[in-house]
C-alpha cells in the first residue's frame, strides 16, 4: 500500500513539473536570470524567476487587452518601446480565424526591443494572433518587478520586459 502511495505521490509530481514551461531574461549589462511559468485558470498564470544573486521572485500573470497593455508598457519603458499592428483580437480571440479560410492575413504583429547581444539584433518580432500579460513579482528577500509580455497562441513562444523595484530593465524570451 505504501509503495502505491509512493508511487502515486511521484507521478502526481511529475505531471506538476513537466507543466512549467521556461523564461530567460537579461539586462542591458548582460546580467541573466532564469525562470518558469505554468498556465492557471481564467486567463491567469504562476511566473517564479531567480536572480543572479539567488533571490526568488514570483507573483501571478493576467491576461489584458492591447490597448491596455501598450499603454501600460509605454508608459513604463517610453514611447516607442514596443509597437502592435494589425486587428486588435485579444479581448476576442481570433473571430475570422477560420470564417475567410486563410487567418494569416488578419494576424497581428508586435515588435519590441531586446538586450540579447548574442542574436545580433536590438528588436525582436511575433506573430499572432497574440496575447498579452501583465503580471507584479514580489521577492523572498523584497525585491519586486514588474513585467510585460507578449505571446504568439498560434506557437506559445513570446517576448516581453519586466522593470525591477530599482529601476533596472530586462527584456524576456519565452
Amino acid at each position: 500500500m505504501k509503495q502505491l502511495i509512493g508511487v502515486s505521490l511521484a507521478l502526481s509530481m511529475s505531471v506538476l513539473l513537466s507543466c512549467a514551461h521556461s523564461l530567460s531574461m537579461r539586462s542591458s549589462d548582460g546580467e541573466q536570470w532564469s525562470g518558469k511559468y505554468r498556465f492557471a485558470r481564467e486567463n491567469t498564470g504562476l511566473i517564479q524567476v531567480t536572480a543572479q544573486d539567488g533571490e526568488v521572485l514570483v507573483g501571478k500573470f493576467v491576461t489584458v487587452g492591447r490597448a491596455t497593455f501598450v499603454a501600460s508598457y509605454k508608459n513604463t519603458f517610453g514611447s516607442g518601446s514596443v509597437a502592435a499592428e494589425g486587428p486588435d483580437a485579444s479581448g476576442y480571440g481570433n473571430p475570422f480565424g477560420s470564417a475567410f479560410g486563410n487567418s494569416r492575413v488578419l494576424a497581428d504583429f508586435a515588435y519590441g526591443e531586446t538586450f540579447d547581444s548574442t542574436s545580433g539584433n536590438s528588436e525582436t518580432r511575433i506573430q499572432g494572433p497574440l496575447f498579452y500579460w501583465t503580471a507584479s513579482l514580489q521577492g523572498d528577500r523584497g525585491g519586486t518587478m514588474e513585467c510585460f509580455f507578449i505571446g504568439s497562441s498560434h506557437t506559445g513562444h513570446g517576448f516581453g520586459r519586466c522593470k525591477s523595484h530599482t529601476g533596472k530593465e530586462y527584456t524576456t524570451q519565452f
